[in-house]
């Protein structure tokens, strides 16, 4: 098994340097200097396996880290306040266990999930199932240990929690996750049921869970599992139950059908490729009435011409694909301010006590509301899918990069600005219903930033697009950089909500931002936008 093992580690190591070098090429400047012999050069992918795979591993506890910081440390500490007098150490394990054996037991089953690692392993190189399952299994579940140990240490003494607590927790939740591999495996036997695939049923469980993973920092009467799971005499069933399980995994013998379950639907030359690119060019398809005669008036189109006249007749052609998104946007963003205002209007006369609702207090989420109801990323990819894959494929299109680039910035602005708008409206209307009045300079601060997160947004999303490129021509997204970039920006928007301004600081940072990041995109596309901008 350590040989098989080794040809998987070796698998990921080069894959991630693959990836990697490819992704580097893509860079300006750099990117030239290196060709395309260097996948090739097999001692130096060997002399870097130990730093990718020492990477891989500080990604696991990494990740471990953010997320117990994020879904079970944070809320659990944040809302001390609303606990009702539950421990912060209860709470924690409360959270911990209902997220972390009952929704990842259900939605999450490496023994049966979809790789192409496992396609390549088992179908090219003619692996065997069984060897493959348990190197992979074991592999990673003693690092799933060794990442989880040292994360609960961290998190639980933090909570006046005990080391043997800690150790106790990452046991149980390996075990538990193990006797969950069995069972996903028995039930495919007996059914040929892929239980994660049943998309329906794992959201509903993902829902269930965390609803009930939360309910106790809002309710006082709310059941918690904390305490059971904090017995030693539950930790030693579930490690027994989980290292039976592990006894199990290793004397099954039809790890042949689990594996063709998975890779039937992982093989990048079968049903998986052709799934996601149908997925996606679903949700870029036009109607028919968008080429309607009549509906093709000649005035959006009176004195333009060049890449204006492309992008007016693109805009008019398929405007159901920027229309639908933008109305729905615009329903929401009202439906929930007026059902807001009842709400406050109503409680101010049951209980005015209880509605302390300021403006000043909605500023820190402004961030995380107009990335969410912006316009951008579907609008880039209708743009690539029926216009963009075609024309980026001359070079004269790509070198007016920077010209069509202003022209699509001024269009989608407009757009996000009107979402700004209502969404300001609300926000205003709601807290004036909770309130009662407001001081007018709070009002203009909430308006500007808004309308500067709208553009600021818009920006971002067109600047994703010209510098990255991230679309395939099956519209899959696969550029690391496009994530990472992407990463940065959602974590500023949780960083707004975790660590609040006062407003007049809140709107000058937010302006200073979005006039920085608005130079060095502009300069960007201007520069490397003819190199970057182009089909993958």
């Amino acid at each position: 098994m350590l040989n098989v093992l080794s040809t998987l580690l070796a698998i990921r190591t080069s894959s991630a340097i693959n990836l990697f070098f490819f992704y580097v090429q893509k860079l300006p400047l750099i990117g030239k200097r290196i060709n395309n012999s260097i996948y090739a050069r097999t001692e130096l992918k060997r002399s870097v396996t130990a730093l990718v795979v020492a990477v891989l591993l500080l990604w696991s506890l990494l990740s471990k880290l953010l997320y117990l910081y994020l879904l079970v440390y944070l809320p659990v500490t944040a809302a001390n306040e609303w606990s009702h007098g539950h421990e912060s150490l209860v709470l924690f394990v409360h959270v911990f266990v209902l997220i972390s054996f009952l929704v990842a037991g259900i939605s999450s089953a490496n023994v049966l999930e979809p790789k192409r690692e496992k396609y390549v392993a088992v179908k090219l190189m003619r692996m065997s199932p069984r060897l493959y399952m348990h190197a992979s299994l074991s592999y990673r579940y003693v690092v799933f240990l060794g990442s989880y140990i040292p994360a609960l240490l961290l998190f639980v003494l933090l909570l006046q929690g005990t080391v043997w607590q800690a150790v106790m927790l990452a046991v149980s939740v390996t075990g538990w996750r193990v006797l969950c591999e069995y069972l996903h495996l028995k039930l495919y036997e007996k059914t040929k049921l892929v239980l994660v695939k049943q998309v329906a049923f794992v959201w509903m469980v993902i829902i269930a869970g965390y609803i009930v993973a939360y309910l106790p920092i809002f309710l006082e009467e709310a059941p918690l599992v904390g305490p059971l799971l904090m017995h030693g005499l539950s930790a030693l069933v579930i490690t027994l139950l989980g290292a039976w399980a592990a006894v199990q995994i290793t004397r099954y013998r039809h790890y042949r059908e689990a594996v063709d379950a998975a890779t039937k639907r992982d093989d990048p030359l079968l049903n998986i490729g052709a799934m996601i690119a149908d997925a996606s060019k679903s949700s870029v398809q036009t109607e028919e009435n968008d080429y309607a005669e009549d509906s093709m008036r000649r005035e959006p189109f009176e004195g333009k011409e060049g890449y204006a006249y492309l992008n007016a007749i693109f805009f008019a052609r398929h405007r159901s694909l920027i229309r639908r998104p933008l109305y729905k946007c615009l329903a929401i963003v009202a439906a929930a301010g007026i059902i807001g205002a009842i709400g406050m209007m109503l409680m101010n006369r049951i209980q005015p006590e209880l509605m302390q609702l300021e403006l000043t207090m909605l500023f820190p989420i402004l961030p995380l509301a107009m990335n969410l109801l912006t316009l951008g990323e579907t609008t880039c990819r209708a743009m690539f899918y029926h216009c963009d894959i075609s024309l980026t494929r001359y070079s004269f299109y790509r070198s007016a990069a920077y010209e069509h680039f202003f022209i699509r910035l001024r269009k989608m602005t407009g757009h996000n600005l009107l979402i700004a708008a209502v969404l300001g409206g609300t926000l205003t209307l709601v807290a004036f219903t909770a309130s009662g009045g407001m001081q007018w300079l709070d009002v203009v601060l909430l308006w500007l930033s808004i309308g500067t997160l709208a553009v600021f947004f818009t920006l971002h999303h067109l600047f994703l697009y010209y510098i990255f490129q991230p679309y395939s021509t099956d519209l899959n997204v696969k550029n690391p950089l496009y994530f990472i970039v992407s990463f940065v920006v959602s974590g500023a928007c949780g960083f707004a909500i975790i660590f609040p301004l006062s407003p007049m600081v809140f709107t000058c940072v937010v302006l200073s931002i979005a006039i920085v990041y608005g130079v060095v995109a502009t300069v960007s596309i201007r520069k490397y936008a003819h190199a970057t901008f182009r089909v993958k």
